[in-house]
């Protein structure tokens, strides 16, 4: 039988502090091995499944929702809370939106509703035309700022492989 000299055992915490902790735990791996080897497997699957479930919410979050007609345009930023490095470029669109800010809470609310974070990058117009099959980005938010609408064309050209798309510089009108 295998026993290991481990651990610190303290009265109060006021040794700890002046470093005259004992150490004193016995430990037995033989009994150590029939009490983890059982329940070591459910504990890791457990714990990948809590890790992984954000990350599928990030995986499967939609990178772009574009209404048509023109409507204002917003791209964010959406990542796991405290993982900036995993984020994702997203953009969004609403044709009813009074503010680009409108867009933001639709965006946070959704992004929020799968337990996920934003960003808000910056806004601008978007000019969907079905029919002609284009797409027209341009302008820029006076809350948000403007938007990459370069970056925003390179998210969207996966998407509507079809469409034309132009990005455009300038001021809040065509």
């Amino acid at each position: 039988m295998a026993l290991w000299y481990f651990g610190i055992s303290s009265t109060a915490s006021t040794q700890i502090k002046r470093k005259k902790a004992k150490i004193f735990f016995f430990f037995d791996m033989e009994f150590a091995g029939k009490f983890l080897k059982p329940v070591w497997r459910p504990m890791m699957q457990a714990a990948r499944l809590y890790c992984e479930k954000p990350m599928r919410s990030l995986v499967a979050f939609p990178v772009a929702k574009v209404e048509s007609g023109k409507s204002k345009y917003m791209m964010a930023h959406v990542y796991i809370h405290g993982e900036m490095g995993s984020a994702k470029q997203v953009i969004r669109s609403l044709s009813k939106a009074k503010y680009h800010l409108d867009v933001y809470d639709e965006l946070k609310k959704e992004a929020e509703s799968m337990g996920l974070c934003t960003q808000g990058l910056g806004g601008g117009y978007l000019v969907h035309d079905k029919e002609k099959k284009y797409i027209k980005l341009y302008g820029r938010s006076q809350a948000l700022g403007k938007a990459d609408h370069e970056a925003a064309r390179e998210i969207l050209q996966p998407i509507y492989t079809d469409h034309k798309i132009d990005a455009e510089s300038g001021g809040m009108e065509p």
